[in-house]
C-alpha cells in the first residue's frame, strides 16, 4: 500500500481511465512546491556531509564497503555521495541529480566535486526561493558566469612544477605525497602522466618511464570500463585498465563477427584482454562485443581513433604496440591476419577522452625517423610519443589506510595538474552551514 504522506497518484491530474492504467504500472507524477522542496532535501542529504569534509580542516567519513575490510575512511565527494541512500522517491531524484553533476564536474576538470555540489545547492535553493523557472535561472547564471570568470582570472597566480608541493600537500593531506608529486612534475613536466598504484610495502615511492598518450582516443562504450584496482578499493570504475593485452589495429571496417573470431578465440585461450583500435565498425558487431565483455566471456576494449591526425595516429599506435595495421597497403586483411600481426604493451589505460600506453616494444627507430624530419607534423607526433610517465607506488600499513591514501593521492594529482595548467587562487571558501 502506498504511503499517502508523500505519494501523490496521478488520479489528481488525469482521467479515471488513464489513472487505472498508470496505477497498474506504478506511475506517479510529482509537481509544484512539494516536489521542489523534497528534491532539494535529497540534495542536502549529500551536501551536509560534503560541507563537513570540505577544506584543509575537513572531517573524514567512515562509509560501509562490501569488500574487506568492509568499511572505508574517506572525505572525497564521490565516495560520500555514493554511500548516501534514501528510499524517498523524490529525494532520491535530487540525490541522483547531484551524483550526475559531481561526475560531470570530474569528467570536465578532474577536480572540484565538492565545490560543484555546494554551489549547486546554493544556486538551486536561491532559484527556488526566487520562484525562477529553469530557463530564467539559466539566463541569470549565463549573465554572471563571465563576470565570475573574469574575477578569478584577475586573482589567479601561475605556479611552477617546484611550487606545486603546497597544492598537492593540501589535497593529499600529506607533506610526503606533496613533496613526491613536486619532484615528479619537475622530472616529467606539466604534460607528464602520473599513475597511482598500490605498493607491496608500507613505503611510498615512484619510478619514471616513457609512456605514450593519445588524446581524443577514448573507449567506444562506457560499458567497457574495467579497473580491478578501483573495484578492490571500492571506487567507481571510470577507466579500462589492462596489463599485457592483445592489440588489433585496423583501418578496415569490422563488418561481421567472423572478422575477429580467430583473434577472439586466441585471446580467450591465452586469458588476455582484446584491445581493438579502429575508426569504423558495424554497430551490431559492436553491440555484441559489449555484450560479450559484460558477460565476462572475454574482456574487450574498443578504442575510437581520433578524427584529427588519423593516419598519423594509426601509424604511431601501431609502432608503439608492435602491431601491423590491417589495411590494403600492408597486405593484411581479416582473412590472412595472423597472431604475429597483433601487438601488445605493458599496460593500457583508456577513459572516455584519451588512451595512455606503457609500451613493451622498442620503437626507437620510429622516433629517430620522426626527428630526422623537421616538419611541424613530426614535432607534434614526437610530443605525444615522448610523454614521460611516473608510476607512484602508494605504501600503507593496512587495507583501510591504502584505500584512503589512494583516494587522496588521486585528488592531489588532479589538483596539481589543474594548478599547473590554469594557476591557483589563494584563499578558501568558508561554509558555515
Amino acid at each position: 500500500m502506498r504511503d499517502k504522506h508523500y505519494h501523490h497518484n496521478i488520479q489528481d491530474l488525469y482521467t479515471n481511465m488513464e489513472n487505472e492504467i498508470n496505477y497498474k504500472y506504478g506511475i506517479n507524477v510529482y509537481s509544484g512546491k512539494y516536489a521542489i522542496e523534497e528534491m532539494l532535501k535529497g540534495i542536502k542529504l549529500a551536501t551536509k556531509a560534503i560541507r563537513l569534509s570540505y577544506g584543509p580542516k575537513g572531517l573524514n567519513a567512515v562509509v560501509e564497503n562490501e569488500m574487506y575490510p568492509y568499511h572505508e575512511v574517506a572525505n572525497d565527494a564521490q565516495t560520500i555521495i555514493q554511500a548516501i541512500y534514501t528510499e524517498h522517491p523524490i529525494q532520491k531524484r535530487g540525490l541522483g541529480f547531484l551524483k550526475e553533476l559531481s561526475d560531470k564536474a570530474h569528467e570536465d576538470s578532474g577536480d572540484g566535486r565538492k565545490t560543484t555540489c555546494i554551489l549547486a545547492e546554493e544556486i538551486l535553493e536561491a532559484g527556488f526561493k526566487s520562484d525562477l523557472t529553469g530557463i530564467q535561472l539559466k539566463e541569470e547564471l549565463d549573465k554572471r558566469i563571465p563576470v565570475i570568470e573574469q574575477k578569478i582570472d584577475e586573482q589567479k597566480k601561475t605556479i611552477t612544477e617546484a611550487e606545486v608541493e603546497a597544492v598537492a600537500s593540501i589535497a593529499a593531506e600529506s607533506k610526503e605525497i606533496g613533496r613526491l608529486l613536486a619532484e615528479i612534475y619537475q622530472k616529467i613536466g606539466k604534460e607528464g602522466i602520473i599513475i597511482p598504484e598500490a605498493s607491496n610495502t608500507y613505503k611510498t615511492s615512484y619510478s619514471i618511464i616513457n609512456g605514450v598518450r593519445f588524446s581524443d582516443a577514448g573507449y567506444l562504450s562506457p560499458y567497457m570500463v574495467r579497473d580491478n584496482e578501483a573495484i578492490k578499493d571500492g571506487r567507481r570504475e571510470s577507466k579500462a585498465v589492462y596489463e599485457k593485452p592483445i592489440i588489433l589495429v585496423t583501418k578496415r571496417k569490422i563488418e561481421r563477427d567472423s572478422d575477429i573470431e580467430k583473434i577472439a578465440n586466441y585471446c580467450i585461450k591465452e586469458n588476455r584482454a582484446l584491445v581493438i583500435f579502429t575508426d569504423d565498425m558495424d554497430s551490431n558487431v559492436a553491440s555484441r562485443m559489449v555484450a560479450t565483455h559484460r558477460a565476462k566471456v572475454l574482456n574487450i576494449l574498443i578504442i575510437k581513433a581520433p578524427t584529427l591526425w588519423k593516419n598519423y595516429v594509426f601509424e604511431d599506435f601501431a609502432k608503439v604496440t608492435g602491431a601491423t595495421i590491417v589495411e590494403d597497403s600492408s597486405g593484411v586483411n581479416f582473412k590472412n591476419i595472423d597472431i604475429g600481426h597483433l601487438g601488445t604493451c605493458e599496460k593500457i589505460t583508456t577513459d572516455k577522452d584519451e588512451t595512455t600506453i606503457i609500451p613493451s616494444v622498442d620503437f626507437t627507430d620510429h622516433l629517430v625517423s620522426l626527428k630526422s624530419d623537421d616538419s611541424n607534423d613530426s614535432k607534434l607526433r614526437l610530443s605525444w610519443l615522448q610523454t614521460k610517465t611516473a608510476i607512484l607506488k602508494i605504501g600503507a600499513n593496512s587495507e583501510s589506510e591504502l584505500s584512503y591514501k589512494r583516494l587522496k593521492t588521486e585528488d592531489a594529482i588532479n589538483s596539481s595538474r589543474l594548478a599547473l595548467k590554469d594557476g591557483v587562487v589563494e584563499g578558501a571558501i568558508v561554509t558555515g552551514k
